[in-house]
């Protein structure tokens, strides 16, 4: 599947020249110029290579190829031989920037309680995400439960960014480390090196321009994840275990909900540093998800 802002188009450039200046042939042709015709020996490039001339009178060095193009982006060309390896030309164009600018609104009722919860996705207990798309790419991120806890992000910094591992990242909010692992190794590919500048799209874009890393399925990535209507009663319950949680804080400190009894967004800046690392502990660590919420 390749991204729909995709396009083709046939250009023409100088062979003979220097610098390659790709010109895009019209579609009612074009090809009036010199360079098609015998005129071309009047050209002072082709005077100074003195080339054997062709059959039917176009220049030797004229050349015609076929590029490809993002409608999204200035108009940039690369080769149609680049489109296999690249995310336009596989389901992963879903994590363009170029394409979510442009795409339309998730599905509507994609969400439990107020937090997006996307059902193409498969979820783990320690809230990380994983989408596999049909060109055996896979993507996987922190879910919105996770990022309307840490609330702004501080800084990112990734363990490993290529090989077979359990992905992780070291997440720092409210002044102190938290690292976050998807629990089945996959082979990785890449991680989204943008959140390294821009930390704070993590937690306002979880599902899309925050995704995390990025990879290749293994027989054991989708192990123990949670999908559709199992996914939404598992979010529905660890609402109600956070709303526990948070009801017995610490003496001195703020309250936690947010009006209608939803956690407030960034509530780890609100608890002390020792209930901060027990609420870390209990939902977002490996060992959350090795003894699983079902």
């Amino acid at each position: 599947m390749t991204c729909p802002l995709l396009r083709g188009t046939q250009v023409k450039y100088c062979g003979s020249a220097a610098i390659r200046k790709l010109i895009p042939i019209a579609p009612a042709g074009g090809r009036d110029e010199k360079c098609y015709s015998a005129a071309h020996a009047t050209c002072a490039e082709y005077r100074s290579k003195a080339a054997e001339p062709v059959a039917d009178g176009r220049c030797p060095f004229l050349c015609e190829s076929r590029m490809q193009y993002c409608a999204a982006a200035v108009r940039r060309l690369a080769p149609y031989s680049e489109s296999a390896p690249s995310r336009c030309g596989s389901s992963s164009f879903r994590y363009c920037d170029q394409y979510q600018t442009m795409a339309p609104p998730g599905l509507p009722g994609e969400a439990v309680d107020g937090l997006p919860l996307p059902g193409r996705l498969s979820y783990s207990a320690n809230h990380v995400w994983l989408d596999v798309t049909e060109d055996g790419v896979c993507h996987a991120g922190i879910d919105a439960f996770l990022a309307r806890v840490l609330g702004r992000i501080d800084r990112l910094s990734y363990v490993w960014e290529k090989g077979r591992h359990c992905p992780a990242a070291v997440l720092t909010a409210a002044g102190q480390d938290f690292e976050v692992v998807f629990p089945n190794p996959m082979l990785l590919t890449g991680c989204n090196l943008y959140l390294r500048s821009n930390p704070a799209r993590l937690a306002v874009e979880p599902y899309t321009a925050g995704w995390l890393f990025e990879g290749v399925p293994l027989e054991e990535t989708r192990n123990n994840l949670r999908t559709g209507a199992a996914a939404r009663e598992w979010m529905e319950r660890e609402q109600r275990r956070i709303s526990e949680f948070l009801q017995q804080p610490a003496e001195g400190s703020r309250p936690y909900a947010a009006d209608g009894g939803q956690f407030a967004e960034g509530v780890a800046r609100q608890v002390p540093p020792e209930r901060r690392r027990a609420l870390f502990h209990e939902f977002f660590s490996p060992l959350a998800s090795q003894t699983g919420q079902w």
